[in-house]
């Protein structure tokens, strides 16, 4: 019977212990396999490469489809101011990764090292241009992979509060900058009564959406919020102030763009458009399956700003700011590289 016994153990030896070799790697107590030195780390960084390259590929060509006329670089100034607008976009998104690390620490109870928050966010954001509008949420989830106390739902939280806060940033600087504008347009083109309409509809197909898997939306909130901070009204504000921020932001640059390119700016006017812009920007954030807003932000700002500004200076501020966007995401990710490399 010993002998037996001792028989069984060494066929069971493996299961209890590390194996080591030139080319495997079997240990029991995480279940981790590497095989020819491939840890489940190089292969998401091997994925990430792929995804990069293909991102270049499509920011590469939309670069060649915007046709950018670089007449419109009148002077040295102009061109200074350009560079300065795409540094300021740059740094916008660079501080998106500050509110974001501070959400994922809000919704999970862990602190993301600073370098890998703005390494995963700045990464990321470069996906969105990948077609289907998805793979920077998708990538965003590296920082569960790389932080094991961070969950994958944890990730999408803090995604969709991030988003959730921005519309609302967004909405309030549109009320403060361009309210009686964007009312007055919207009636004229009929537009408010179909937007009433389609919130109707859309709450009433949730609604028993909602009671139907009411049980197992609670259970996945419960288990999602369960390492929440408690998110009192402080962290609140400061989140939707961020959000305000980020949008005065962005609308800020649009306008900067418009004046770089000739259009005679007065402080009122440029209020107004940054608010106009934002209510633009909207427009195409919340429309499915826009890259980015593609083709709906510019219509929108077609309506509500050709009748106040020159409408060939807005046309080649529409194609230059797309541009500083771009160039803008790739200055964050160049800073994001820089920091990791050095901290």
């Amino acid at each position: 019977m010993s002998t037996v016994k001792e028989g069984f153990k060494k066929i069971m030896e493996p299961l209890n212990m590390t194996l080591d070799s030139e080319d495997h790697e079997f240990v029991n107590e995480d279940t981790t396999y590497k095989k020819n030195n491939i840890s489940p780390k190089k292969l998401i960084s091997y994925a990430g490469f792929v995804l990069m390259i293909i991102s270049l590929i499509f920011i590469a060509r939309r670069f060649m489809t915007y046709g950018i006329d670089f007449s419109l670089l009148t002077s040295p100034l102009v061109v200074i101011g350009v560079l300065a607008v795409a540094l300021l976009e740059g740094l916008g998104i660079i501080g998106a990764s500050f509110n974001y690390r501070a959400l994922i620490k809000n919704v999970s109870g862990v602190q993301a090292p600073m370098k890998l928050a703005m390494d995963v966010y700045t990464t990321s954001n470069l996906y969105k241009y990948i077609p289907g509008g998805v793979m920077y949420v998708l990538g965003r989830n590296r920082l569960a992979l790389e932080e094991e106390e961070i969950t994958h739902g944890q990730v999408t939280l803090a995604t969709i509060i991030e988003g959730a806060t921005i519309v609302v940033g967004a909405i309030v600087v549109i009320a403060v900058f361009a309210f009686d504008i964007s009312v007055r347009f919207l009636s004229d083109v009929a537009i408010l009564p179909m937007i009433f309409i389609g919130i109707a509809i859309a709450v009433l197909i949730l609604i028993p959406i909602v009671f139907y898997f009411r049980d197992h939306i609670k259970n996945n909130i419960t288990k999602l919020t369960s390492k929440m901070e408690k998110l009192g009204f402080e962290i609140i504000i400061k989140r939707i102030g961020f959000g305000i921020l980020l949008m005065f932001l962005l609308g800020l640059t649009f306008t900067l763009t418009l004046t770089l390119l000739g259009q005679p700016m007065t402080l009122p006017l440029g209020l107004s458009i940054v608010g106009l812009f934002l209510l633009a920007w909207l427009a195409g954030f919340l429309t499915p399956g826009a890259p980015s807003g593609l083709g709906i932000r510019e219509a929108v700002m077609l309506l509500f700003l050709g009748a106040i500004v020159n409408v060939d200076i807005l046309l080649a501020a529409m194609v230059m700011h797309r541009v500083l966007t771009v160039v803008g995401d790739l200055v964050a990710y160049a800073i994001a590289l820089g920091y990791k490399k050095l901290a």
